[in-house]
């Protein structure tokens, strides 16, 4: 070899002793492009160091594999490594057990750090004092009033007027929406422009939510009604 071939070799054989893990012909050229050194180039300074004993290769069908050669002196006997790692199983449990009780001890700060401070409790309480006494006041007025009686018929009427105003609410809004969404899909306008375009005013949140617990209350007359009818045409059945 020339002198420059001798000192990439001596480049190459460097930086595998300084690293001690396994390169391939690319991780060298990776790593010592900067000295002009290609994976073709790299691959033959491979070569050549293997065949010299200078590094060893580990072949595996058609990758191979260089590394140092390891120091017989430096490595360890068996039962020196078998002691090691038991110690390393041992030293890992511990760490595992460690690990568990840090997390314990976090989620116990945060536990604390949600609850009150006494500072807080005490305008907490009388917080609750205040409001409590305020309800108090309106429940005495409620209380003396004697109110007004509802007869059953009345009752049943203010619910069928309530579910058929829900109902219609429910219906309208559907159709709008199914109406609107035909409109954006053939003119390509979102929902904001063309709103802002034909001055529409939307529904809040809180509207919105509002007919929802209005639906739930609907399911629930639906419910009680369908009770009371089974029951009469029970009554009816043991008459």
């Amino acid at each position: 070899l020339g002198a420059a071939a001798r000192t990439m070799s001596n480049l190459v054989l460097e930086y595998i002793n300084a690293q001690n893990r396994p390169f391939n012909a690319q991780n060298i050229a990776d790593a010592l492009g900067r000295h002009g050194i290609k994976k073709g180039m790299a691959q033959k300074h491979l070569d050549s160091l293997t065949e010299k004993g200078e590094i060893a290769v580990e072949v595996g069908g058609k990758s191979q594999v260089w590394y140092k050669v390891q120091d017989p002196d430096g490595v360890l006997p068996d039962d020196v490594l078998k002691e090691m790692e038991a110690d390393k199983k041992i030293k890992a449990a511990r760490l595992a057990e460690l690990n568990g009780e840090v997390v314990k001890r976090k989620a116990r700060m945060m536990q604390m750090a949600k609850q009150l401070t006494t500072k807080q409790m005490n305008i907490k309480i009388e917080q609750l004092t205040s409001e409590n006494a305020k309800m108090e006041e309106k429940l005495v007025h409620m209380r003396a009033s004697k109110g007004t009686s509802v007869s059953a018929s009345e009752m049943k009427k203010m619910e069928d007027e309530f579910v058929k105003h829900v109902e219609l609410w429910g219906t309208r809004r559907r159709n709008f929406n199914d109406a609107l969404g035909t409109i954006m899909e053939s003119t390509g306008q979102t929902k904001k422009k063309l709103g802002d375009e034909l001055g529409f005013e939307w529904d809040d949140e809180k509207a919105t939510e509002k007919l929802d617990t209005y639906k739930k209350t609907v399911d629930t007359i639906k419910r009680k009604r369908a009770i009371e009818a089974r029951q009469k045409k029970f009554k009816r059945m043991v008459a």
